[in-house]
């Protein structure tokens, strides 16, 4: 889900200037207004043009193709994802806090990011590789490598009961994800409620004491 098509920028990430950054950026926030308007479909680099009140023939310089583009802003909105997860859970050791502070930097992303995160889910869902896979199955070990480190120190210490690691973890996200379902189904849904009762739920439910 994270990678993007060869050719999809003219030069580096580490070799952009502000600039082009800059650029760059609006683009993608612009592709995010597009796609959570139009959808996947429909959100052509004309549409996306319009909405960043630039010319076609600029967005092509950057992105060479739609695919391109829409590529980046999912590789970007689940790096931001990924990055607040993972300096929320730096310096944490105990694994029930970890996986606490782990939910909760995630829910309060995806509540403050919701129409990014919506968009990036909407391509993931209706993007297809080469090879005719959907996007959002496109994945490996490393997309859930914390998740499941979390989760497995708990099952070792016996915090959190025995399971199969790969149940555990799509459990877990399967409830953590419930939040961009209410974002997607309704855009200016109250999340707190849900952030309020999802640790719980989940300590609740991992607990090694109901084995």
């Amino acid at each position: 889900m994270r990678s993007r098509l060869e050719g999809s920028a003219p030069g580096s990430a580490n070799a952009r200037t502000f600039i082009e950054t800059a650029r760059r950026q609006q683009l993608v926030d612009a592709a995010v207004a597009t796609v959570n308007e139009l959808g996947y479909h429909r959100a052509s680099l004309a549409e996306i043009a319009k909405r960043a009140r630039i010319a076609k023939s600029a967005v092509v310089y950057y992105f060479s193709a739609k695919e391109a583009l829409l590529l980046e802003l999912v590789e970007t909105v689940f790096a931001a994802l990924d990055e607040q997860v993972v300096a929320a859970v730096d310096g944490v050791s105990e694994p029930a806090a970890r996986l606490q502070a782990y939910a909760d930097a995630y829910l309060a992303h995806v509540d403050v990011h919701r129409q990014a995160v919506a968009a990036a889910v909407e391509i993931a869902v209706s993007h297809r590789t080469a090879e005719g896979t959907p996007l959002y199955l496109v994945a490996d070990d490393a997309d859930t490598a914390l998740l499941r480190s979390i989760l497995r120190a708990g099952m070792d210490e016996g915090t959190f009961r025995s399971m199969p690691i790969e149940v555990a973890t799509g459990l877990t996200e399967s409830v953590l994800d419930h939040a961009i379902t209410l974002v997607q189904r309704h855009p200016g849904a109250d999340l707190g409620e849900l952030r309020a009762q999802v640790v719980p739920y989940l300590l609740r439910a991992l607990r090694a004491q109901d084995d």
